[in-house]
């Protein structure tokens, strides 16, 4: 066996390799299976070589100078192994740790791996050699019954047990005291416990619900998981060891909350997880969380820490573990959904939504494929002249082309599963081609406005994609105004400038969608380079009441004194539309001048410029 970089030059010689893995095999009496990965200081896997059969069934060609996180692992398993890859980096321990690989079928096999950073090497890199031996060959591996009297050290508590050099001739592997008198009880150690906390880890909570449900007196007793939020942009602040300090004493406040009776876990690089009892779990988990967000001394610093909290409850002795912690899963992505350090316990509804969204996630890439979505346009009018001067352009899925479902259910699974640049993309060009025909028939104040969703107007992509439509279709003689709500305009303010701006430059304007409904703040209504405003339709509905009048025409006479155009949308009858004419609002729209229609049927309108007689 011998490894060689990109260029051919040896790194490390066979006899040098051959001795290491087999000194290490000693410590693995009965492991047969293992891998061999070079790599270098960035990841990057620079030999690749399986012992024993078959194991991952991956040829060289296939990983050989990718990132080995990137290939072989994803989700937690990515995560740890990427965090701790840097943490070897800048060390010259050896270093012990467990996770899952996805082998070229894409199953997850559990590894051992013992990572050494290799010494005397004729590279410009740094270059380290991961030895990972497959945990599903090893017999007899019993979990520990009496955790009480189980205080082995692990490697990470005494970092000096094992000191690995690689000299020009060979490589010794020298054993500086007796700390691995007995590896098997290392090794369970590693396979079931967190190397950091010393609490019991997934494989633990995995055994302990297959093995003690079955025995136990299943009312009101629960699976809790609580995620750490946001754990990566911690350790950019303060730095990997001192949020390692942290995790310590987050952990050891869990373990205090889950109390005698109750049993905590560490299952991932930033989750736990507690199997409780408790005839009330909401004032359980409520009074865990008050704990939890106390801020921690770490080293001096007070840090605060947010969560999110998901529950099940276990339904049955019979029970499987996959089953309980998928619905407690379920629980913790909806908590997360409501934001930092919500909870939710859950219940079957969670199950349908997740499985419908599921169902909905999919034809809703089937119906973009298809071309399942129309754009339809409804007029809104200048209340000067009566005339109509635009349209807003609303998305419409005919699922099958025949089913209508409403922009309210699709439109935030859209946003979640990162679709929402498609729809917005389908509905610019469409309406730019559609402007192109109405203009026609329209007078020069002819105007397209489209709603522009929150997710849609932060992403990263929104702008480019947008001015490159815009560039190609050749806008002339057609305005162009994006919608967006207030809410997001403020979020942050300093991008929404910018944004706003940039797109100043291609004849595009914004108006602020729903005005009213939320903040209406002055401030920002003088800072934002808007061009409208939209009242929203609420207002308009209570427009013979006292108060909403007022507050109507208070906004109306605001808006002309910054020099804003108002929108008031919702008008259904001609007592309101008569109203907000009175009232000195510039534009109307609503089922009273005409509902949204296809572009077929607005050119039926053409002529019906007066509203009223």
């Amino acid at each position: 066996m011998s490894f060689g970089n990109e260029k051919g030059q040896d790194i490390i010689h066979r006899k040098e390799v051959e001795f290491f893995v087999k000194n290490l095999k000693d410590y693995f009496s009965n492991i047969n299976k293992y891998v061999v990965i070079l790599w270098d200081e960035e990841g990057i896997i620079l030999e690749f070589k399986e012992n024993g059969g078959n194991l991952l069934g991956y040829t060289p060609e296939q990983i050989e100078g990718k990132k080995w996180p990137d290939i072989l692992t994803d989700g937690k398993d990515k995560e740890q192994t990427t965090e701790i890859n840097k943490k070897l980096v800048n060390s010259k321990i050896v270093r012990y740790y467990i996770n899952s690989i996805k082998d070229v079928n894409g199953t997850s096999k559990i590894f051992l791996w013992c990572n050494l950073k290799l010494e005397n090497v004729q590279s410009d890199k740094k270059i380290f050699l991961s030895v990972g031996f497959n945990l599903d060959s090893i017999d007899n591996l019993k979990e520990k019954t009496d955790e009480s009297k189980f205080e082995l050290d692990t490697l990470n508590e005494k970092k000096e047990n094992l000191e690995f050099k690689v000299t020009k001739d060979d490589l010794i592997l020298k054993q500086k005291d007796d700390t691995i008198r007995d590896y098997k009880s290392k090794l369970e150690f590693l396979a079931f416990y967190d190397e950091l906390t010393g609490l019991p880890n997934k494989n633990s909570l995995i055994r302990w619900l297959n093995l003690k449900v079955s025995q136990m007196d299943c009312i009101d007793t629960y699976l809790i998981f609580l995620e750490v939020r946001d754990l990566e942009k911690l350790n950019v602040t303060y730095g990997y060891d001192l949020v390692d300090e942290l995790i310590i004493h987050i952990s050891k406040r869990i373990k205090d909350i889950a109390g005698e009776g109750n049993k905590a876990f560490k299952i991932g690089f930033d989750r736990f997880a507690i199997i409780c009892k408790s005839e009330n779990i909401s004032d359980f988990i409520e009074r865990m969380l008050s704990q939890l967000l106390l801020p921690y001394n770490v080293n001096g610093n007070l840090i605060r820490v947010n969560f999110n909290i998901g529950a099940a409850q276990i339904e049955n002795s019979n029970e499987a573990a996959a089953n309980l912690m998928r619905r407690c899963d379920l629980a913790l992505i909806k908590a997360k959904e409501e934001g930092l350090n919500e909870y939710v316990i859950f219940k079957p509804s969670i199950e349908i939504q997740t499985l419908k969204e599921g169902i909905l996630e999919r034809e809703l890439r089937n119906g973009i494929e298809l071309n399942e979505f129309i754009v339809f346009y409804q007029p809104f009018v200048k209340l000067e002249n009566d005339k109509i001067c635009g349209f807003e352009a609303l998305l419409r899925w005919y699922y099958l082309k025949s089913v209508f479902v409403s922009p309210l259910e699709f439109i935030p699974v859209a946003e979640k599963y990162g679709l929402i640049i498609d729809l917005g993309n389908m509905v610019l060009k469409q309406s730019l081609k559609a402007g192109k025909i109405l203009k026609k028939y329209y007078d020069d104040e002819f105007t397209i406005s489209i709603n522009i969703s929150p997710k849609q107007f932060i992403d990263k992509r929104f702008v480019k994609n947008t001015i490159e439509i815009l560039e190609n279709e050749k806008l002339q003689d057609i305005r162009l105004r994006f919608e967006i709500t207030e809410k997001v305009a403020i979020e942050n303010i300093d991008y929404t400038i910018r944004i706003m701006n940039e797109f100043k430059k291609y004849n595009v304007t914004f108006a602020l969608d729903d005005f009213g409904v939320e903040y209406s703040s002055l401030n920002y209504l003088r800072k934002l380079p808007i061009e409208a405003v939209k009242i929203d339709k609420s207002f308009v509905q209570d427009i013979n009441d006292h108060d909403t009048y007022f507050i109507v025409e208070t906004i109306v006479k605001l808006c002309k004194k910054l020099n804003l155009k108002t929108v008031i949308e919702g008008v259904e009858t001609q007592r309101q539309y008569q109203i907000i004419k009175e009232l000195g609002c510039d534009y109307a729209q609503g089922y009273f001048i005409a509902k949204p229609l296809p572009i077929n049927e607005l050119i039926n309108l053409v002529g019906k410029y007066k509203i009223l007689e």
